[in-house]
């Protein structure tokens, strides 16, 4: 089912609904007409009447077990009662028994009439309240097909489709199984109760969980330096994480240092202002606006030219080292679920991407298995995946997407190298990493610029080091990329909780040795 043509398709399955049979119909009408027939024996036949009343029983007790709401159980059970009527009454009929039937009659007719009424008034009531809806994500096994739960659905759901169509089984066979399920929020836990029980069919059940971004204030700052640099971007005085992590020193190397290839960094956010006089150079493709600037402003961290006499400066020398992808994992209002972010992950993998930077997440006490699957979809095809460890001051060890197997957990530092006073901390995780994140100058929507702070910051300044990286070896796998970020990095007071924090220098001249060997 699509939720496109939503405003036809819902009224015509839900008439459908209420008109087809299932097998509790079918027992129901099995029961009437025992009933029938007893009442048109000749002989005794009490005993089949007493079948039917037994089997009648039995198929009202299943309606009340099957859920879907109490309204719309009392709308089944008068269909089943209404369409079971008037089957006995058409073999009383058959059976020259008029007089036995009319009361089958007028009691169908008029069972089936109330279906409809209070059918109307359901589907008006939802209407004129616009009942919530919540989406849901179903994965089903690797040999089965939606129509093996589509009686469920048909039951709780408004609408089904698979939330990756372009995936194939022979590509990933648990992102190819996915569905993505909207449904009223009233209904959501008795369908995924029902989906969960059919253990044959389904292998996950979870809320496709929305995430939204939450910053801490930044501070407008002045020239940090009045020093000669190298750089000759207006803004790079202001760029106090510059020293922080030893960039100056990286661009006197990369200076003179071709690379193998370009590296491509996505970043997967709000989008990105792909027309950013300090962008557009670098810019290659994706989505191409940001009505928000979060992803723009993270965009010019990781990547934006170098040199060029325009706004700020990045680890991307002269726009030689990196060319930047934009998907839009959060929308204009900073707000995206779990099949967004793992939709952002797949075509980011898909497009070629050699490191993936999330500046996103939220808190959860299970990690989603959707957004896991995803971003082990993109581990396994040679992808460096970062991720921001949050700004909750609390243990990123709960944060998704950073506290799961495989990506880099970056926290923030201020201007002392102290752990950033919002910073979620991620010594609890398998790879910490520390970079700066408060009051960073980037590029902003309209060609502007501005500080923003956050951990949403300083996982660019690490994706853009380990963009250029890439650039150097492009063979350089996840593991071997993280161990030169640690082993490179400098130990500080709060290295056991943040990690080390980034040495851009010292990680690209290891990263060239490694390369010559």
């Amino acid at each position: 089912m699509q939720p496109r043509g939503y405003l036809i398709v819902v009224p015509l399955r839900g008439i459908s609904q209420l008109l087809i049979m299932d097998i509790v119909t079918v027992i129901t009408a099995t029961a009437l007409l025992l009933i029938a027939i007893g009442i048109g024996h000749r002989g005794n036949g009490s005993w089949v009447i007493l079948a039917g009343f037994a089997l009648g029983i039995g198929a009202v007790i299943a309606r009340l077990w099957s859920g879907g709401g109490f309204i719309q159980v009392i709308i089944e059970l008068l269909r089943d009662g209404g369409i079971s009527l008037l089957l006995a009454a058409a073999y009383m009929g058959f059976r020259k028994l008029a007089e036995n039937a009319r009361p089958f009659v007028i009691l169908g007719v008029a069972s089936l009439a109330l279906a409809g009424l209070l059918f109307g008034a359901k589907h008006l009531w939802q209407s004129i309240w616009h009942q919530t809806e919540q989406s849901v994500l179903v994965e089903l096994g690797p040999d089965d097909s939606i129509l093996e739960v589509e009686d469920i659905l048909e039951r709780f759901a408004e609408t089904w489709e698979r939330a990756f169509p372009e995936l194939t089984l022979a590509e990933d066979v648990d992102l190819a199984q996915v569905y993505l399920i909207s449904v009223s929020s009233r209904r959501a836990e008795a369908m995924m109760s029902a989906l969960r029980a059919d253990t044959e069919n389904v292998d996950h059940v979870e809320f496709n969980v929305e995430i939204s971004l939450s910053l801490p204030p930044s501070d407008e700052i002045e020239d940090q330096s009045g020093s000669t640099v190298l750089e000759n971007d207006p803004y790079v005085a202001q760029q106090w994480a510059l020293d922080a992590i030893q960039a100056h020193e990286a661009h006197a190397v990369l200076e003179n240092t071709s690379p193998v290839r370009k590296a491509r960094v996505a970043i997967l956010d709000t989008g990105v202002e792909s027309d950013h006089e300090d962008l557009q150079a670098v810019y290659s493709t994706g989505v191409t606006r940001d009505e928000h600037g979060h992803g723009t402003h993270c965009a010019g961290i990781a990547g934006a030219t170098t040199n060029n006499g325009l706004g700020v400066a990045s680890l991307n020398w002269e726009g030689r080292f990196i060319e930047l992808l934009g998907f839009q994992a959060l929308g204009d209002a900073g707000r995206g679920s779990i099949e967004q972010i793992a939709q952002a992950i797949i075509d980011a993998t898909r497009a070629r991407a050699d490191v993936i930077s999330m500046s996103l997440g939220s808190k959860s006490d299970v990690q989603p298995r959707v957004l896991t699957n995803a971003v082990e979809y993109a581990i396994n095809r040679g992808v460096i995946v970062a991720a921001s460890a949050g700004n909750a001051n609390e243990d990123a060890i709960d944060h998704f997407p950073s506290n799961i197997d495989g990506v880099i957990a970056v926290a923030a530092v201020d201007r002392d190298l102290a752990k950033a006073g919002f910073s979620n901390t991620v010594g609890s995780l398998s790879r910490p990493i520390a970079a700066p994140g408060v009051d960073l100058v980037s590029s902003f929507l309209e060609g502007t610029y501005k500080p923003m702070s956050g951990t949403s910051m300083a996982t660019p300044v690490v994706t853009g080091l380990l963009g250029v990286m890439r650039s150097m070896n492009p063979e350089l796998t996840a593991d071997e990329a993280y161990l030169i970020l640690h082993e490179t990095a400098t130990e500080v007071t709060d290295t056991p909780v943040v990690g080390r924090v980034i040495d851009a220098s010292a990680a690209l001249e290891r990263t060239m040795r490694t390369a010559t060997l």
